[in-house]
């Protein structure tokens, strides 16, 4: 099943007492059909090492009971009669996922597969803290509207912040480019609107992680994302796993100073990095849009851009040693205008140069990653479902 992980495991029980066996069962089938469904019991038997009259007890409790489980055709058989398949009854929930940005507010509704269903884009009503938040809710109403979907089905909510958020208690704790965001308490909000588990997190790390899931990242366990556009931020995956900092701080290269001279210099919020190359709304993606035709002075300036550019992920390189780095943000529409010439900055700087490439997702990494988040509040959830008692 796209989207899961394995990392965590549910006994039903919080880890006291007796475990009862048919509840671990129903469990371990579960796990093994998301993770190769669709599949018949005679597979579930052999995979599971459990006895066909085991897995078909627990398979009718997962099917008619709490339908987590769905019957989805006929397989294929060598002899004999055709099995019938198993697979995750992928609408027994939702998923909501969503990006905030500065200038655009994006939700997307999913199943439980990560299937994108409905979707919803328009401009962010930054005027103020409240209006920000009951747009958030509007939207996610909205998106089940639109799907025919019911929204008491929402399974658990991902949230990208465009500023440093704490995600333990899932915090957003400053937004300088939405009025009004300090210190707000943005998953209590939803959770009590919502009634469902939110994880909140800043963008550019909701943006790694959907490159990771879905994108130029697959599968890579270092690398970083960075994102530059109206604000420049970078999202840090080290050993697969996003790394966030003692303070939050990690990856706020905004204020990365690439010249010592400025070091008393008062940048305000943006810092050096941002003052230097950070854009207004589609700011660099005009900038692109008149180097491909061939304008001299947008060629000049993305030969600028690839200097400090470059020159932050050869500082960046020397301390992580990623494996890959990945261009988002307005930075997402530079196609290979903007690699080779970073490239030939940071290899000036430094040995080790790792992979360049542009965002596979654009627009969309931030929010894929909000899905992705959704999909691992929601894995704990089934599982501790599946380990319930009929």
């Amino acid at each position: 099943m796209a989207g899961w992980t394995t990392s965590q495991r549910f006994d039903g029980h919080g880890g006291t007492g007796a475990i009862n066996a048919r509840l671990v069962h129903r469990q371990r089938i579960f796990d093994v059909v998301r993770r190769f469904g669709p599949i018949s019991r005679a597979e579930l038997s052999k995979r599971t090492r459990l006895s066909p009259p085991t897995v078909s007890a627990v398979v009718e409790d997962l099917v008619g009971g709490v339908h987590l489980l769905q019957e989805v055709g006929v397989g294929v058989a060598n002899r004999g009669r055709p099995p019938m398949m198993l697979s995750t009854n992928a609408e027994f929930g939702f998923l909501t996922g969503v990006d905030i940005g500065s200038q655009t507010l994006r939700v997307a509704l999913a199943d439980l597969e990560g299937k994108v269903l409905a979707r919803l884009r328009e401009k962010t009503e930054a005027d103020s803290r409240e209006g920000v938040l009951q747009q958030i809710e509007r939207a996610i109403e909205r998106v089940f509207a639109d799907a025919g979907r019911d929204i008491s089905k929402l399974f658990a909510i991902g949230v990208g912040a465009p500023g440093m958020t704490n995600v333990s208690d899932g915090r957003v704790i400053e937004a300088a480019h939405l009025r009004g965001w300090v210190d707000v308490p943005l998953r209590d909000r939803l959770q009590g609107r919502f009634n469902a588990p939110v994880r909140v997190d800043n963008d550019a790390n909701m943006a790694a992680l959907g490159e990771r899931w879905q994108g130029s990242a697959r599968d890579i366990d270092d690398f970083v994302f960075i994102a530059i556009g109206a604000g420049v931020g970078a999202g840090v995956m080290v050993g697969g796993r996003l790394h966030r900092g003692h303070h939050w701080y990690a990856g706020e290269i905004s204020r990365m100073n690439l010249d010592h001279r400025d070091w008393q210099t008062d940048f305000g919020q943006s810092g050096y990095l941002e003052r230097r190359v950070g854009s207004g709304p589609e700011g660099w993606k005009a900038v692109f849009d008149a180097a491909a035709i061939g304008d001299a002075t947008a060629r000049t300036m993305i030969e600028d851009l690839a200097i400090f550019v470059g020159t932050a992920v050869a500082n960046i390189t020397t301390v992580l040693d990623p494996a890959m780095v990945v261009f988002g943000g307005g930075l997402s529409h530079a196609g290979t205008s903007l690699i080779e010439p970073v490239r030939r900055v940071v290899a000036r700087i430094v040995p080790n140069v790792p992979a360049i490439k542009i965002s596979a997702l654009g627009d969309d990494a931030q929010l894929m990653g909000a899905l992705y988040s959704a999909l691992e509040l929601a894995e704990a959830r089934l599982f501790a479902i599946a380990g319930q008692s009929p």
